[in-house]
């Protein structure tokens, strides 16, 4: 064999190893992207039900629980509307709500950050009101906070 021949070996081989590791890369990218919107949806799917729902009777314990499902700026943002809103209005009216998501799906997303899309069904009772159903549609941006996802933003459709 000659040196010429075996030089073209060697280079076919190289370019067939360096093609296999990029392909490979690409995959192993894909598949963490895709367990990423996986355990994003499913943290939105258990986090916005908490982040929403509470009782008159353990409003202060539950509107913490609400504020521990999110991170970054939403989550000064959601303090003020909790502090300014909801606590002097289910405070006055005595309210209890509580909300469960009927369908649920990812709009976008990559490793850290995930758009998902829920359905909601809210139950709302007032002490003078009675009992009220409604149903609605957020988009909701988790983000990756440590291990754990949390609400980054959401915003009603």
């Amino acid at each position: 064999m000659s040196t010429r021949t075996r030089l073209v070996a060697v280079i076919a081989l190289a370019v067939a190893v360096a093609a296999a590791a990029f392909v490979g890369l690409q995959a192993r990218g894909a598949s963490a992207t895709a367990d990423a919107r996986n355990d994003a949806l499913a943290a939105a799917k258990t986090r916005v039900p908490e982040l929403l729902s509470y009782e008159n009777a353990t409003l202060e314990d539950d509107l913490a629980t609400a504020l521990d499902q999110t991170t970054g700026a939403f989550t000064d943002d959601y303090r003020t509307i909790l502090t300014d809103v909801v606590t002097p209005t289910a405070t006055e009216r005595r309210i209890s709500t509580s909300a469960s998501v009927s369908a649920a799906g990812v709009v976008s997303g990559d490793r850290d950050e995930v758009v998902v899309l829920l359905f909601l069904t809210q139950s709302t009772t007032a002490a003078k009101a009675g009992t009220t159903v409604a149903g609605s549609r957020v988009e909701v941006t988790m983000a990756r906070d440590g291990d754990t996802w949390k609400i980054a933003g959401l915003k009603p459709l």
